[in-house]
Formats: C-alpha cells, sequence, structure tokens
C-alpha cells in the first residue's frame, strides 16, 4: 500500500467509498477536456478556483473547506462507484461545486449533439459506459440527493453545468 493510501485510509476510515480515489484512472488520452472546459461558460466567482482538483488535493481540504470547487469532465469515465465517492469527496471539500459533465438528452432537440457527444466518447476510447447509462450526471446527482441551486444546458444538449451542495 502506498504511504498516500495508508494516510488517507487512517484519515477517512469512516468513509470507505473514499479509499479507492487514489487509483483512478486517467482521463481517456485523445479527448478534449482542457478544449471542452474552456468553452464553459464558469460563473466570475468561479475563474479563481482550482479546476479538476486530484483526489489528494481534496483529501487535504476536508480541514478547512473552500467556498466553490470547479470539476469539468471528470466523471464520465470513471466506474460508478468511483464517480459518486469522487464527487462526494469534492462536495466535503467545498460548499459549493459548480460540475460540467455529460447528460443524457431529455428532448429531441438534444438528440444529435447527445448523438455527436457519444461518438467523442466513443472516438477517444470511452465505450458505453455505465456514468450514462445510470442518467449521467443528473443520474449521479439524484442518487446521491444534492441539491442543484444552478443549471446551464452545454454543448447543444449534451452535457450540463450544475451549482451542487449536498443535501443537509
Amino acid at each position: 500500500m502506498h504511504k498516500a493510501d495508508q494516510e488517507m485510509s487512517v484519515l477517512h476510515s469512516d468513509q470507505p467509498a473514499w479509499r479507492g480515489l487514489t487509483d483512478l484512472p486517467e482521463p481517456p488520452r485523445f479527448f478534449p477536456s482542457a478544449a471542452l472546459a474552456a468553452r464553459i461558460p464558469w460563473p466570475v466567482e468561479a475563474l479563481a478556483t482550482p479546476l479538476n482538483p486530484a483526489p489528494e488535493s481534496l483529501y487535504s481540504m476536508l480541514g478547512a473547506p473552500r467556498p466553490l470547487l470547479c470539476m469539468a469532465y471528470r466523471l464520465f469515465y470513471l466506474s460508478l462507484p468511483q464517480g459518486e465517492a469522487f464527487l462526494s469527496l469534492a462536495l466535503a471539500a467545498a460548499s459549493e461545486v459548480l460540475v460540467a459533465d455529460f447528460k443524457c438528452a431529455e428532448r429531441n432537440l438534444e438528440l444529435p449533439c447527445a448523438a455527436a457527444a457519444a461518438c467523442l466518447r466513443g472516438l477517444c476510447g470511452v465505450r458505453g459506459t455505465s456514468f450514462m447509462r445510470a442518467g449521467g450526471l443528473e443520474g449521479m446527482v439524484h442518487r446521491l440527493e444534492l441539491t442543484v441551486s444552478e443549471r446551464r444546458t452545454l454543448l447543444g444538449g449534451a452535457a450540463v453545468l450544475l451549482r451542487l451542495h449536498a443535501a443537509r
């Protein structure tokens, strides 16, 4: 076991889902996450906050949570347990988390963009993820019973930017 894993296991033994977050896979190699993140209309207060912090950084923030964190396209390629644990850790490390990621099409008008996003994920080596089968970002938010205070459609309806708070 790595030293970081040992420290995190000791510090967060009450959160067993967080233990496996040191082994998160890297984002898909050819996925244009930086280009997509640059096109997100982040609110002004988000421009100076960390974007896509690593789990180790989130652990270090637990003692003194930040007011805001931003995540862009960091959940869609993870397994459901990893994605849910990562998002819940981010919400423990900050009062609010702005998350941009893929979602399922809700209207016929969104279907072409959702299909194009599925092709993009496929071209980058991400095949039929459980994330999308389980409802994308909106499904994850529902399962974790999070509070959404702001919602903005991205990529013609293929993705969404949500301002999340842990349900209190």
